[in-house]
């Protein structure tokens, strides 16, 4: 089988990253498999920091409500499915910190990344909760 070039590469995680479907796992170790030939290829180490755009896209595509987003403490950006509170501790796979947390409540170091969606509190939080409560006050 021919070595696959950079232009190819690229062109097959744009491809998966830009599909308007939710993400699924075989489509993650296909990006984790095209960004480890990358980095083969690629000498040195090279980062490239996502635009506001390609970030509302990861969002959106991943169909979730707001709050769902969080950061490790070195700034990388993990997402906590179904109700959006952490139910499971994991090492970020970008630099092994703590990440999740139990019983809905995220580890310390963690906090909301609310630049990938705009929320200003977590799915699940007092915040989000209080707006299943009617109060009256008359």
């Amino acid at each position: 089988m021919p070595k696959e070039d950079i232009d190819t590469l690229v062109t097959s995680a744009i491809g998966i990253l830009s599909s308007c479907k939710p993400f699924t796992e075989t489509q993650d170790e296909r990006i984790a498999e095209i960004s480890k030939k990358l980095k083969d290829m690629v000498p040195g180490e090279f980062y490239t920091e996502i635009t506001r755009e390609e970030r509302q896209m990861v969002a959106s595509a991943m169909e979730f409500s707001r709050g769902h987003w969080f950061k490790c403490p070195n700034g990388h950006i993990y997402c906590i499915g179904e109700c959006g509170g952490a139910m499971e501790e994991a090492s970020c796979p970008e630099c092994g910190a703590n990440i999740g947390g139990m019983n809905h409540r995220l580890v310390n170091d963690n906090q909301l990344a609310s630049e990938m969606d705009g929320a200003r509190h977590a799915a699940w939080s007092e915040q989000a909760n209080l707006g299943n409560y009617q109060m009256d006050f008359d």
